[in-house]
């Protein structure tokens, strides 16, 4: 009986060790490298008034131009995807939604076990954002201090809203246990910069916020004070995969050499400390101010839903062709925020003196005659707007030319990706010149492979923040 119970114990430890040294073990494979080889990185970034948002129809934000940089430097195509706070950040993270979260994370000993963390940007501290007395012009500096909160026990009885899961909850409860008294704490949906709106309109009484972000809005809220810090400074910085050594060994090396630069010092100082930041903030066309991307956004959907037209897109190439500049003049004598040639605005009614209003109009009804020249060809409508763009840029016949290219090489005459390439060979004078199917000559073409590409990728930025 005593052998019989032993060999069950020897079969069961060679079974344990035959699954052990069997099983893959996947905890360390680094998927990270699949991004270099894909060249697209999906980033996890806050949409606000210094991370990522949209001015004047084009993107911006510290973080944005960070990981632009780093972007254009490994080749990367960088999808964006907004989030509210780090937690939800990091559950993206974590079940593989995103591969990196691109905002200041406060590197703590709880989120070292989940994630892997970068060089770090900048020390960080949490601040109290406290309003002014209502009659605080008035009084002496003396006397303001005397109503406000400087020390973390005054905060006793108080109530403080602050986003939920923002992390600022760990910050407070440990303050009570300082202090050895209660603080009445409220987990909202609204962001750091909703909560500092809600204190600076006596909607409520406190918030917390980082400092970075506290000094960028303090600047634009005078009845605003927000020098109590109640943490201690701490380390900030992006934050990949725990397994994704390759990723974050770039983004190290990239950030090791720029943050040392006066550049770096030159980007920070852009969106956090000088005051044009806060005037772009308070700007009709900012994706946090107004939430307009144009002066003229109604007569864009207006015109854009007559024609089956996103108006998000109108509104890129519009962009493109102008900056939404009224008084833009371009070659051939292009004028205005859609910038027609003179013949063409003659057939849609329009000329130099026109109202933008209905320069707009022309230039959508232009786009759906091209629209329109393609459908019999391109079925897919997505797919078609990209030969809409490309055929409102160097004219519908060289794009033509390019499907008659593509054909005759066995190519899809309409997918853009097959068409293109066969459009820069319009480029060459001993093909244009010589080849029957090209009836339209020479043409720039890179210049019109850039022009949708830009166009396409500024409507990502716009559909990532304007149609949350």
């Amino acid at each position: 009986m005593k052998n019989h119970f032993l060999n069950i114990i020897c079969l069961f430890i060679i079974l344990s060790l035959c699954q052990c040294t069997g099983r893959k073990n996947t905890a360390t494979i680094d998927n990270s490298i699949e991004i270099f080889t894909k060249k697209e990185i999906r980033i996890a970034i806050e949409n606000n008034s210094s991370s990522y948002f949209i001015y004047r129809g084009a993107p911006m934000g510290y973080h944005y131009e960070l990981l632009h940089r780093f972007a254009q430097k490994h080749g990367l195509t960088p999808r964006f995807i907004t989030c509210k706070t780090p937690q939800e950040a990091m559950e993206m993270l974590q079940d593989g939604n995103c591969d990196m979260i691109a905002m200041h994370m406060s590197i703590t000993g709880e989120r070292i076990k989940k994630v892997r963390f970068t060089t770090p940007l900048r020390e960080i501290h949490q601040v109290l954002v406290q309003r002014k007395p209502d009659n605080w012009r008035a009084m002496t500096a003396e006397d303001v201090e005397k109503r406000l909160i400087r020390q973390p026990l005054q905060l006793a009885g108080k109530s403080v809203v602050i986003p939920r899961n923002c992390g600022f909850t760990s910050r407070l409860q440990n303050i009570m246990q300082e202090i050895g008294d209660t603080i009445f704490i409220t987990e909202v949906e609204q962001i750091e910069e909703d909560l500092f709106d809600a204190v600076a309109k006596g909607s409520i009484d406190y918030t917390i916020c980082n400092d970075p972000d506290a000094a960028l809005n303090g600047r634009y809220y005078p009845n605003i004070d927000s020098k109590t810090s109640i943490s201690f400074k701490q380390n900030a910085a992006w934050a990949v995969g725990i397994n994704a050594a390759a990723l974050c060994d770039s983004l190290n090396l990239f950030l090791n050499d720029f943050l040392n630069s006066s550049e770096a010092t030159m980007l920070y100082n852009k969106y956090y400390r000088y005051p044009v930041a806060c005037r772009m903030v308070r700007a009709t066309q900012h994706s946090q101010g107004e939430g307009c991307i144009t002066l003229w956004d109604e007569t864009l959907k207006q015109s854009c839903q007559k024609y089956g037209f996103d108006w998000f897109l109108v509104a890129s190439l519009m962009y493109q062709e102008s900056k939404f500049d009224v008084e833009a003049r371009g070659t051939k004598g292009a004028f205005g925020l859609m910038q027609m040639i003179p013949e063409t605005m003659e057939q849609y009614g329009v000329d130099s003196l026109s109202l933008p209003e209905e320069q707009i109009v022309a230039g959508v009804r232009y786009l759906a005659f091209l629209d329109k020249m393609f459908a019999e060809s391109i079925p897919d409508a997505s797919e078609r707007m990209k030969f809409v763009v490309a055929a409102y840029n160097s004219s519908p016949g060289h794009i033509l030319d390019a499907q008659r290219l593509a054909k005759r090489a066995a190519g899809n005459p309409a997918k853009w990706d097959e068409v293109a390439p066969k459009l820069l060979e319009k480029n060459d004078p001993a093909i244009y010149r010589t080849d029957e199917d090209i009836k339209h000559g020479y043409c720039k073409c890179a210049i019109t492979i850039n022009y949708v590409n830009e166009i396409f990728e500024r409507y990502e930025h716009y559909n990532v923040i304007f149609r949350q």
